[in-house]
């Protein structure tokens, strides 16, 4: 349907009366005025076009131009004559700033000037609007009615933080560092996707009509209206997802795109697929150290070392090498707020044999830096 503007009403029609009827303006429109005509015309703009009913009066023109039924059908001539008048007025402009600099017949000019300019301008909102219409009915006619559904945002978050999304359907997400979202702007059909690169914190809001889809590599987690964390990054052999509040659905997609079920989640649940290998095993949530993040704390509970590297890895944007195999046998039971990496670092080597280095950036390039590393070897007592 063609945007249609309401104002004024029928009574207020009724009293322009002689000043202007809607066959004289549409004769202007159309560009098909005598001079004596267009002289009133001109007048009638200037006293009587901005108030409320000289735009119904105009709004009225464009309003009984020919809807769509099926088929557009277009007063191509109608259109035509207003490009028509708008070039004369730019004509006219042009013949008027080249008067001479008598005063008078520059006030005349100027006032003449206005006058045109809110002609154009009364005249260029139904086409303009005309105009959109136009565009969006063959954008829809050429990609179909979910061409709005094309418009994406992404949503990155950068190595040193924690960004917050709210979504169209006021749902919350937390992106964890180096992590992003891409999100429809509009959520049309019967779900709602979203994609996750990273680990992310959902704070979904239910919608029994529209299911609420995260897709994560290969795995998607379906709510209705849940709390749930996800842990996704590309270079993880692992999908972890962890169920606060409500249930979940967990689904793969093959190489063809079909979904198969896999399992539903209860409260409390940790569910962690192995890409390399598909098996999928079933954990509880024993305390908050899978989404403390969000809270800006870093939470071990025997963890192993090679976990506790991996996200301090994240979190401090460095990488970890560990020298010696006896490390991978050691656990942590620490939480971390604030604390910067040295300080971290040193922490680990008071609480455990661990003997670390951290080297300097190296520039790789103009302006580019390498990220740090940590090198991590066995302390003999």
């Amino acid at each position: 349907m063609r945007s249609r503007y309401y104002i004024g009403s029928a009574t207020c029609l009724k009293k322009i009366k002689n000043k202007m009827n809607k066959e004289l303006l549409e004769k202007y429109c159309s560009n098909c005025c005598t001079e004596e005509e267009l002289s009133s015309v001109l007048t009638w703009f200037k006293e009587s076009a901005g108030t409320s009913e000289g735009k119904a009066l105009l709004f009225k023109i464009w309003e009984n131009l020919p809807d769509e039924d099926g088929n557009l059908k277009i007063n191509f001539d109608l259109l035509l004559g207003r490009i028509h008048h708008e070039i004369n007025l730019i004509q006219s402009k042009k013949l008027l700033q080249i008067a001479d600099h008598n005063l008078i017949k520059y006030k005349r000019r100027e006032e003449f000037i206005k006058i045109l300019t809110r002609i154009a301008a009364i005249l260029l909102l139904p086409v303009l609007c005309f105009g959109l219409y136009m565009s969006f009915k063959y954008q829809s006619a050429r990609y179909g009615q979910d061409s709005l559904s094309q418009a994406y945002n992404e949503v990155f978050s950068s190595v040193d933080a924690i960004t917050k999304v709210t979504l169209p359907d006021g749902s919350k997400i937390w992106l964890n560092r180096s992590s992003s979202l891409k999100y429809p702007a509009i959520f049309h059909g019967n779900s709602r996707s979203v994609e996750l690169n990273g680990e992310g914190y959902f704070e979904v809001v239910s919608d029994s009509k529209k299911p609420f889809i995260v897709k994560a590599g290969e795995i998607q987690i379906k709510a209705l209206g849940t709390t749930f964390n996800v842990m996704a990054y590309p270079d993880e052999d692992r999908i972890e997802t962890s169920l606060i509040k409500g249930q979940v659905e967990l689904e793969r997609s093959d190489i063809d795109g079909n979904v198969m079920p896999l399992l539903k989640m209860k409260q409390t649940d940790l569910v962690i697929f192995q890409k390399s290998n598909h098996e999928i095993s079933v954990h509880s949530i024993l305390d908050d150290s899978y989404f403390s993040w969000t809270n800006g704390k870093l939470v071990f509970n025997r963890a192993p070392l090679s976990e506790v590297a991996r996200k301090l890895s994240r979190w401090f944007n460095v990488d970890f090498q560990i020298q010696d195999h006896e490390l991978l046998e050691l656990q942590y039971t620490a939480t971390f707020v604030n604390e910067t990496l040295p300080q971290v670092m040193e922490l680990i080597a008071l609480m455990s044999p661990v003997r670390y280095s951290i080297s300097n950036r190296e520039e790789i390039s103009p302006g580019t830096f390498a990220r740090r590393k940590i090198i991590l070897s066995y302390r003999k007592k």
